[in-house]
């Protein structure tokens, strides 16, 4: 399990947006490594979800993304692994945004963040 943070860094959370980024490209290498070693039996699914209400970030909000439940995550994971998926953005809409943030130049992406409103408590 990775995060959205993987693929766009969130100010407060840089640290942990860095291990993100990190364990997301240490997923993809090692499914091209499997891959050109013929290994296809050996299969992975990374997941990259939004805000999941775990406590780790305190009273995550979005205006238009929702917070989601670790069961509904738990779930989406499984089916996931079972389908053989190899990566999985949760919620889908989260996938458009992330290829959003590849494409637009940078004042599309500070107004997209704006519309998005997303905040939470810094821990101090």
């Amino acid at each position: 399990i990775v995060s959205v943070g993987g693929f766009v860094s969130v100010p407060f959370l840089v640290p942990y947006c860095s291990s993100k980024f990190a364990a997301l490209g240490l997923h993809k290498g090692f499914t091209k490594e499997l891959s050109a070693l013929g290994k296809d039996g050996i299969k992975t699914t990374c997941l990259c979800p939004y805000f999941v209400s775990t406590g780790l970030i305190e009273n995550p909000q979005s205006r238009i993304i929702p917070v989601l439940k670790p069961e509904a995550v738990a779930k989406r994971l499984m089916d996931g692994i079972l389908c053989n998926q190899k990566e999985i953005a949760m919620p889908s809409l989260v996938t458009m945004f992330c290829l959003m943030q590849i494409i637009l130049p940078e004042r599309a992406i500070v107004a997209l963040e704006k519309i998005l409103d997303i905040k939470f408590d810094v821990k101090k």
